[in-house]
């Protein structure tokens, strides 16, 4: 049986939240990536509803409801009085293993066309409408900044870009072969003893607190190259890699 998406792109009214982009404002370019990933997914097999125009967040969550959709997704961009703030953001009832494989999938195909190499976040909301209300899972996209420049020129304003990425998420999440045709962003397989390069990056105790105990910078291995929970156990040293005793900590497949 084929699953049920749906998109909620922004709905705060007619030139709210304006954009850089001349005549632009958040209702105005999310709607587009809503709708270039709504067709996507219908090629690959889903059904997907988008929120209207004229529905507030009360009516999209119904109808979500009465449709037993199987995935949530409001599509927003964010907004800093900071004119160099970055990133994008998926925000979730928490950051669990439940919520964290959505994110796993849908945030790998983000940051393969966010400009920059800047990673994707994921945060813990329970105080949104959107987040609460629906009875499937949701994911709350933000995708972006429409107070930033680089944002507006090069992510915000493609949405077949955009849209497509968000799609093809969509369809790794429920192991759904992406019907759009073209080629995926290439992304970065992971194995036992990969080495990588890390920033400040969390590190924590085991693969389910959310607990951070430091953070760490430098060149690291994969202890295992298993993901448990969304996570990695790392090493510092290649000759500590699988063996027991010899292990960091463990991080977020995300901040690779």
């Amino acid at each position: 049986m084929s699953k049920t998406i749906y998109l909620s792109p922004s709905n705060h009214g007619k030139n709210q939240n304006k954009c850089l982009r001349a005549g632009c404002y958040e209702d105005k370019h999310t709607r587009p990536i809503a709708e270039v990933c709504a067709e996507y997914l219908r090629k690959s097999g889903f059904k997907v509803l988008v929120g209207k125009e004229s529905q507030n967040m009360a009516a999209r969550c119904k109808e979500a409801d009465n449709n037993n959709v199987d995935l949530y997704i409001p599509v927003h961009t964010n907004a800093s009085s900071s004119p160099s703030a970055r990133y994008i953001m998926f925000m979730c009832y928490n950051t669990g293993e439940v919520y964290r494989k959505i994110f796993d999938a849908i945030a790998p195909y983000m940051q393969a066309i966010y400009p920059g190499n800047v990673k994707a976040q994921l945060v813990k909301r329970t105080d949104l409408y959107e987040i609460n209300a629906p009875r499937a899972k949701t994911i709350y996209c933000e995708l972006g900044f429409h107070t930033n420049q680089q944002d507006c020129d090069n992510f915000i304003h493609n949405p077949e870009a955009v849209g497509k990425a968000l799609a093809q998420g969509i369809c790794q999440y429920f192991g759904v072969a992406f019907g759009g045709g073209g080629e995926s962003p290439s992304l970065p397989n992971y194995g036992k003893g990969q080495k990588i390069t890390l920033s400040g990056c969390p590190l924590y105790g085991t693969s389910a607190t959310d607990k951070i105990a430091t953070h760490v910078t430098g060149t690291y291995y994969l202890w295992d190259g298993k993901l448990l929970r969304g996570r990695y156990r790392i090493t510092n040293l290649p000759s500590r890699v699988g063996v027991a005793g010899q292990v960091t900590g463990w991080i977020n497949k995300s901040d690779i």
